[in-house]
Formats: structure tokens, sequence, C-alpha cells
């Protein structure tokens, strides 16, 4: 009997003993998901977190050609910082190398995943500004040559828009819609400048116009989107909301859309609905997610 006993209770020790070991096995944290080594932030994002900037060199066959705009270069920055690769993913040929040798001497804030230094990918935008008066006096002379070419006008009208003088913007803009009446871009234009003056139910005018004459085109959006901040800075928050949702359904990739839509709803009272945008952003797996939740829960 006691023979029985002692062979029970070692039978019983090496079970408990290997019960023990498997369930040791099971909460090893073998299982658990690798943080990710390098994420994607978005340009915005990562612009604002550039500690260095630097400014490029303006390429002279660049200048002598008259070519000014902005490049868009895809960075990829590493655990402390540094940008250790760059490509240019937009912009003219011409300036696009010296945009990339300028990103590459940016320094940005280390970015860390749960504590752990991650490499980051995302965009910069560098511009290239020639001096306005003198891009004036060049385009007045072309438009000299060709007075019939209303993309001339177009683009003295923004050029205008550089040097601040808004009147004559906006005549640039209309002397174009006078040769080419359907020329959306113009009106564009045309509402900016009469943002800049405070003009604001004539930029909101503006701005319609682009909308009828060209309901399914990339400007419609562009239009949309410019109501929206404008309705949202000037406080008509019913209509920034109506604005922004026609923005998102015709760009429903664009982030600041849905951030711009949360913040409208927080300035109304409702977080119920700031955070259904934040539930998109959520799914989206955009990196603005957060940065938006911290902006509800910061809300009284």
């Amino acid at each position: 009997m006691k023979r029985n006993v002692l062979h029970w209770f070692a039978t019983f020790l090496l079970l408990l003993a290997m019960l023990t070991l498997h369930t040791t096995a099971r909460a090893t944290p073998q299982d658990k998901p690798e943080l990710p080594k390098i994420i994607r932030k978005s340009g915005g994002v990562l612009q604002g977190s550039a500690t260095k900037r630097v400014e490029p060199a303006y390429p002279p066959l660049a200048k002598t050609a008259r070519v000014s705009g902005a490049v868009v270069v895809e960075v990829t920055v590493d655990e402390d910082g540094k940008v250790i690769s760059a490509r240019a993913v937009s912009g003219h040929p011409l300036l696009k190398d010296a945009a990339v040798n300028a990103a590459r001497a940016w320094m940005f804030t280390p970015t860390t995943l749960q504590g752990t230094p991650v490499k980051v990918i995302g965009t910069i935008t560098i511009y290239f500004d020639l001096d306005p008066k003198e891009e004036i006096e060049k385009l007045q002379q072309q438009i000299a040559e060709k007075p019939n070419d209303p993309q001339l006008y177009h683009n003295l009208g923004f050029t205008y828009i550089s040097a601040r003088e808004l009147d004559k913007a906006i005549e640039s803009f209309r002397q174009a819609l006078a040769l080419k009446p359907d020329y959306a871009d113009a009106w564009i234009g045309i509402g900016k400048a009469y943002e800049g003056m405070e003009r604001i139910d004539e930029a909101i005018d503006a701005y319609k116009q682009v909308i009828q004459l060209n309901p399914d085109s990339e400007l419609t959006f562009t239009a949309f989107r410019f109501l929206g901040t404008l309705y949202f800075n000037h406080q008509r928050y019913p209509e920034a909301v109506e604005a922004i949702k026609q923005a998102i359904a015709k760009r429903p990739d664009v982030d600041s859309m849905y951030m711009l839509l949360a913040g409208t709803y927080l300035r109304m009272g409702d977080k119920d609905s700031a955070m259904a945008q934040y539930r998109i952003l959520k799914e989206r797996h955009s990196d603005r997610a957060e940065e938006l939740l911290k902006q509800i829960n910061s809300q009284q």
C-alpha cells in the first residue's frame, strides 16, 4: 500500500512539473509581434519634426530659365534623426538635384515606437522662389509678345499674389478668364486674392465658380478644401462641415481633411463626431490618428 501511495505521489509531481513547464512555455514572449524597424510618416508631420532645415542652392540654369516651384523629396531618416537617403518624387527636373542635396543635410527629432528607436520614411517639400518683381517684369514682356495667352495672365496673377499686389492679381486672372471663360484655375487665384483682402464672400463665390465649371476635376477638391478652411477660419462651422465632407468625397485619401473635419466638430462641441474621424484615421493606419486623439482628449 505504501509503495502504491509513493508511486501515485511521484506520478502527480511529474504531471505537475510538466504542466508548469507547458504553461511557462506558453507565457514566453516568442509569439509577441515584432515591432517594425521602420515606419512611414505623412509629409506634414515629418516636416514639422525637422530640427535643422537647409535652404537649397538655386541652380543657375533654373534661375536663367525662370523655373520656380516646389520639389517633394522622399527621405529615409535613421534612429538618430539623420537623413540616410533622399530622392525627388515630384518637381521640375532643373530643381530636383538641388532639392535632394539640401534634403540630405536636414535633421529631425528621433522617432521611437514603444520606447524603441526606429527609422522613418516620409516626404518633405522644398521651395524655390524667384524674386516676384523680376518675375512680374518677365511675364509682362511675354504678355506683350503673346497678348492672347491666358496661361501667361494666370501666371502673372499668382506672381502678383506672391508680391501681395492683390488688386493687380485679380485683374490678371480676369484677363485670363476673358480669353478662356472656363479657366477654373483662374477662379482659384481670384479666390486666394480675395481671401488675402479679407473679402470673404467674394472668395467663397470664386471657389464656387470652380465647382460649377469642373465638378469632376481635381480642382474641385481644391475648391472644397479652400472653402472648408475658409469657413472654419471664420467660425462658420456648419458650412465648413459640408464643404470638408465634399472634399473628402473627392479625395478620401487625404488625411488632413479628416483632421480638419474633426477640428470643426470639436469647435461645435461634438466630440462623438470628432471621434468618428479618429476611428477612420485609425482604420487607415494613419500616423495622424494619435495626434487627433490627443486633440480630442484635451478638450474639456
